[in-house]
């Protein structure tokens, strides 16, 4: 058992070095803190095109922080499926799969007024060219 898991670790670790990553500051200068105006953080991650391997850093003060939530507490800003809490800044969310992630703050009414982000981490097609049979 201790094997197939250090083997895991190891091709996770191969795979994530072969990814070349990038590392995005959410919000820019401004931080992750609550927003200027209700879509503030998408208008943001518009900006980015976003990859599995890809980094978020979040950088706030207390008392903000920042929770990893599932897809319908994004919607409603509740917390009922945290994923994962981030208290310490900066925090460093790891886009590790392909798919959507969720963030908020944990104050709800901060979320409600648009301290919220969504992004979708494409898979990383850097070799997909060479598959591409076009004959």
């Amino acid at each position: 058992m201790q094997v197939t898991i250090l083997l895991l670790f190891v091709v996770v670790g191969i795979l994530m070095r072969s990814i070349s990553s990038e590392r995005y500051i959410v919000g820019e200068g401004y931080g992750w803190r609550p927003a200027p105006y209700p879509a503030y953080y998408q208008d943001w991650a518009k900006t980015v095109k976003l990859k599995a391997g890809d980094e978020l850093e979040f950088r706030f003060e207390k008392p903000d922080d920042l929770l990893e939530i599932g897809k319908f507490d994004y919607y409603a800003c509740t917390s009922n499926t945290v994923f994962r809490p981030y208290r310490e800044s900066p925090a460093t969310a790891f886009l590790m799969a392909p798919g959507e992630y969720y963030f908020k703050s944990s104050n709800n009414t901060n979320c409600i007024n648009g301290q919220k982000l969504y992004v979708n981490a494409e898979a990383p097609n850097e070799d997909n060219d060479k598959f591409d049979n076009k004959s």
